[in-house]
């Protein structure tokens, strides 16, 4: 069967690769005319790590200029991607360095393509709609989780709406794929359990929702080879997410859990995501409720929607029950998945602060978002609706 498939990011993986963030950042800038700038865009919780003053210090060493940029907030906000914006057009700048979680590098993406071709974010909503290369970004993940080091793909919040809501505009296009990757585990150590657990089940979300989104037509999204990707991630995530929640100094399981964060990156790059992002998005836009975490709450949830009403994925979840180790039983997908979430001990959705008036609204918003068609089982306002008020008790669903 023909089918497209693409990395357009270049991926240097291993612990201490971090350590050539100079070099790798010398030789994007290294063309006839290319300024020697970089705007290093860093997470304000992190940027007090010695390692981060160690990629500085290789910046410098490589004869980079470098600026710091930190105003990056969880849900990255547009008007943030406009001042990193305003920094990258000064004289010399040349590229821009996203060093943290996904926010982080959705911020550095956003800036980079402001400051290549201005304008706002709303823009360039949806997919194809950058007019062509933005400046280089470089890509640091510290947390295991959004997969944003290889995507084509921004989300930033709009914050110029005058409702309560603040919509998140999902950016996409070639273009915006990072040039370079440095995905080093040994950045992920310091990592807090609560963040671990979190950006892991995002992780696992990614490659879930990858292997068993679907088109209109019923047709699947993903590919042969995505699927490859997509269930190694799962079984990487099932085997050592619970091994590096319970020691974070783990490094091989740092690893795993990065690699598991990296390939499902690449696999919701080359299909989509579906039910559990169409929710997480919505909730994002009314509580500034960490992605990850909402992702990692409403993964069950969703999942036992899917199977429960016969979506056609049986055979799907047979493999994801596999991939976790478990009999080849569609069930044993969704009570592995719950399993997991409930030894991770994250909380429900009342727990994080959302209130039952607003479902109704986060459900509209679900059934409106980008990605709603690609749910493998067709779902509506009322659907979401539904998996909220559960998600609200924290009642796992688990057969």
């Amino acid at each position: 069967m023909p089918f497209p498939f693409s990395i357009p990011t270049q991926i240097h993986f291993g612990a201490g690769i971090s350590h050539q963030a100079g070099a790798t950042a010398a030789g994007l800038l290294s063309a006839p005319g290319t300024k020697n700038g970089v705007l290093v865009i860093l997470d304000p919780g992190i940027k007090e790590m010695p390692w981060v003053e160690m990629i500085l210090c290789s910046l410098e060493e490589a004869g980079v200029s470098v600026q710091v940029f930190d105003q990056v907030r969880a849900n990255p906000r547009d008007v943030d991607v406009y001042a990193a914006a305003a920094r990258l057009r000064q004289p010399g700048m040349g590229a821009v360095m996203g060093i943290g979680g996904g926010s982080t590098l959705d911020t550095a993406k956003g800036a980079a393509l402001i400051a290549s071709f201005g304008g706002k974010i709303t823009d360039y909503a949806g997919w194809g709609r950058v007019p062509g290369p933005i400046l280089p970004v470089i890509a640091v993940p510290t947390t295991a989780g959004s997969g944003s080091e290889v995507t084509s793909w921004a989300v930033i919040t709009d914050t110029s709406s005058e409702t309560s809501a603040h919509p998140k505009v999902a950016l996409g296009d070639r273009h915006l794929s990072p040039a370079v990757a440095l995905v080093d585990p040994t950045l992920t150590l310091s990592l807090p359990a609560g963040l671990t657990a979190a950006t892991g089940m995002d992780a696992l979300t990614h490659a879930i929702e990858a292997y068993v989104c679907a088109g209109p037509s019923g047709a699947a999204l993903s590919s042969p080879l995505n699927n490859l990707i997509a269930l190694e991630a799962i079984r990487l995530a099932a085997h050592y997410l619970p091994r590096v929640a319970a020691d974070g100094q783990d490094l091989a399981a740092r690893e795993a859990m990065l690699l598991a964060s990296t390939l499902g990156g690449i696999a919701i790059n080359n299909a989509d995501v579906a039910g559990v992002h169409c929710l997480s998005e919505a909730l994002g836009s009314l509580y500034d409720a960490p992605h990850g975490l909402l992702n990692a709450i409403l993964l069950p949830y969703v999942m036992d929607f899917w199977l429960e009403g016969g979506c056609g994925c049986q055979e799907l979840f047979i493999r994801i029950a596999e991939a976790f180790g478990a009999s080849p039983q569609p069930q044993e997908a969704v009570d592995q998945v719950v399993r997991l979430a409930q030894g991770l001990g994250l909380p429900s959705l009342s727990g994080i602060g959302v209130k039952a008036a607003n479902l109704p609204a986060v459900a509209a918003l679900a059934e409106a978002n980008v990605s709603n068609p690609s749910n493998p089982r067709p779902m509506h306002a009322g659907d979401y609706l539904g998996i909220l008020h559960r998600a609200m008790q924290g009642g796992l669903p688990e057969r």
